[in-house]
């Protein structure tokens, strides 16, 4: 019987899928819930040389502060984007939590499983395989080798 179900969601096309098996296990368990998203924010993504130089010497911290408000109003977005979840679970009478934290998805779940003492995590696996997965990692393979507790993985379409 599992109690705390820990749901991570990212905004895929699967995470409908995720949600609504969570929901069903959640029910049949008599369980909590705690949604949870990670912001995977990298602040060189998509920078060119020039742009990284310049963030460098940015003595003023004017680039910083654009990131910052860019981090905050991403983060503004995501929890209101989660909160649609929410209204779904309590609308069933599940409880429900949760959270969205800025970092690498993979440890972040790994964490908050832990602190949370969840025994299951529901979660998708958008399929990457070969290489793809090789040079991107995996977030259903990182939690599947470093949780305590069960894993229930939903297959995504190839």
């Amino acid at each position: 019987m599992f109690t705390k179900i820990l749901v991570p969601l990212d905004r895929s096309q699967q995470a409908d899928d995720v949600f609504a098996k969570a929901i069903k296990t959640a029910l049949d368990n008599d369980s909590q819930l705690m949604l949870f998203t990670a912001l995977d924010w990298d602040f060189h993504l998509g920078l060119g040389a020039f742009d990284a130089i310049e963030m460098e010497t940015d003595l003023s911290g004017a680039f910083a502060n654009i990131q910052q408000s860019q981090l905050e109003e991403k983060l503004s977005e995501t929890r209101h984007w989660l909160k649609r979840y929410v209204a779904q679970a309590t609308e069933q009478h599940i409880p429900v939590q949760s959270r969205c934290a800025v970092g690498h998805p993979g440890p972040l779940i790994r964490d908050l499983a832990q602190e949370w003492e969840a025994d299951l995590i529901v979660l998708g696996r958008r399929g990457l395989g070969g290489i793809s997965e090789m040079f991107l990692g995996s977030v259903s393979n990182y939690v599947l080798h470093h949780v305590a507790c069960s894993v229930l993985v939903v297959q995504g379409n190839p």
